[in-house]
């Protein structure tokens, strides 16, 4: 038999109380007997379900729910901010450097003659065999590696004019 509303709100505050010092904040006790009373709700509605002593069973069912929390708390993964951890990612000034150094890379390859280029592209980006680049192209692997060093070369000279200027590019 379910006690009445008076007895119910009686029987909350103590219960928060309880929670409360074993919690130790006042919100997550306010839900977890929430919680409870939820449960006792549920468990008397269903037919042939009473509860004899419905103190004993909030507090079991609340002390139950406290140490749920507790686990649940105990499995999360939390870092706490600190602006000594730096950050894994690049910083906005190294990103744009990045992005600059990759559009005149592609400016020197755009004028770089189309067999060099497509030799270069195919080995270095690609990852493609000497031979794999030699059969597909018709040339000797010779000849695919005299396309790859020419390329860096116009890579190198390109990028020491740009240093040359006065804009450092390379890390």
């Amino acid at each position: 038999m379910s006690p009445s509303a008076p007895a119910l709100k009686a029987q909350r505050a103590d219960l928060l109380r309880y929670i409360g010092r074993r919690v130790g904040d006042a919100v997550i006790s306010e839900d977890i007997v929430q919680e409870a009373y939820v449960r006792l709700l549920a468990y008397e509605a269903k037919p042939d379900n009473a509860v004899s002593n419905v103190t004993a069973f909030l507090r079991r069912v609340s002390l139950n729910l406290a140490r749920d929390h507790f686990r649940q708390a105990g499995r999360q993964v939390s870092v706490e901010v600190s602006e000594e951890l730096p950050c894994p990612q690049p910083t906005v000034d190294v990103q744009l450097e990045r992005r600059q150094l990759i559009g005149l890379v592609v400016e020197i390859l755009r004028a770089m003659p189309p067999l060099r280029r497509d030799v270069f592209i195919r080995r270095r980006v690609h990852g493609q065999s000497a031979g794999e680049v030699a059969a597909a192209l018709g040339l000797s692997p010779s000849a695919v590696s005299n396309h790859v060093a020419r390329a860096l070369y116009d890579l190198d000279m390109a990028l020491e004019k740009i240093e040359g200027r006065g804009r450092s590019v390379r890390d």
